[in-house]
């Protein structure tokens, strides 16, 4: 049994957008456009820098030392 077409997306819009490096639409005053400009770089790198840091890092309990055998 096929399945349906669910592809919904007009890449022709798509490619065209990226052809012409149009900004992305952005709201800061919206809470659901996200957490920082997309078309500003340095705010992209922060948010993903400090997205990948884990606060407080976690101490070891038993910090396991490999032994030679």
């Amino acid at each position: 049994m096929p399945l349906p077409n669910r592809d919904l997306s007009d890449w022709k819009w798509v490619k065209e957008q990226i052809a012409a490096d149009a900004p992305v639409p952005y709201d800061a005053s919206d809470p659901d456009d996200g957490p920082y400009d997309p078309n500003d770089d340095a705010a992209v790198d922060r948010a993903l820098t400090e997205s990948n840091r884990i606060h407080p890092v976690p101490a070891a309990k038993d910090r396991k030392v490999a032994k030679a055998s």
